[in-house]
C-alpha cells in the first residue's frame, strides 16, 4: 500500500477495554497522529491522518455560524470527533465509547481502506452493504460514471 493511502480490509475484533489493534498495512499513512470520529453516514468509525483531518476541518469552518442548517452538520461532524490521537506501543487505539455505540460496533470489526482515510464498521453491517452495494452495482457504475467521469457539455 503506497503512503498515505489506505486500501483493503481487514477483519478484527475489539478488546473488552474497548481498543482496536489498527493492522500494521495501515499504520504509516494513519501516522502518529490522527483524529478519530464517525464517517458522513454515521454508520462506521472513522480514522482521519491529520492532513485529512485539517482539509475536512478547513471545508467545515467554511460553513458561517449564521448558517442553522449547515452548523448542525458541523456539530454533528466535530463534536462526534476527537483530535491528536495516537496508537499505543503495540498498535492499539481505545476506541470511544460513544462512537462505538453511534457506530454499532461490539465486537467482530472490519476495517475498510477508503483512499485517503479508514473506516471501522461492526463486521456484520459491513457485509451486509457490501453485498447490497455489488447487487446493484451496474446502477453504481452508472452514478459514479455519470456523475464523476462523464466530461461536462
Amino acid at each position: 500500500m503506497a503512503a498515505g493511502e489506505f486500501s483493503g480490509n481487514y477483519p478484527h475484533n475489539i478488546d473488552p477495554k474497548g481498543r482496536a489493534t489498527i493492522p500494521a498495512a495501515y499504520r504509516e499513512a494513519l501516522g502518529e497522529n490522527f483524529t478519530i470520529g464517525l464517517n458522513n453516514e454515521f454508520n462506521a468509525i472513522a480514522l482521519y491522518p491529520t492532513e485529512k483531518w485539517k482539509d475536512m476541518s478547513a471545508r467545515l469552518d467554511r460553513i458561517p455560524d449564521s448558517d442553522v442548517r449547515g452548523m448542525a452538520y458541523v456539530r454533528l461532524i466535530k463534536a462526534f470527533s476527537f483530535t491528536d490521537q495516537n496508537l499505543d506501543s503495540q498498535g492499539r487505539v481505545l476506541l470511544p465509547a460513544v462512537l462505538r455505540q453511534k457506530a454499532g460496533l461490539d465486537k467482530a470489526i472490519r476495517f475498510a481502506g477508503m483512499g485517503r482515510y479508514l473506516e471501522i464498521w461492526d463486521e456484520a453491517k459491513f457485509v451486509e452493504i457490501n453485498e447490497a452495494s455489488e447487487q446493484d452495482i451496474a446502477k453504481l457504475l452508472d452514478y459514479i460514471n455519470d456523475r464523476y467521469f462523464t466530461p461536462a457539455e
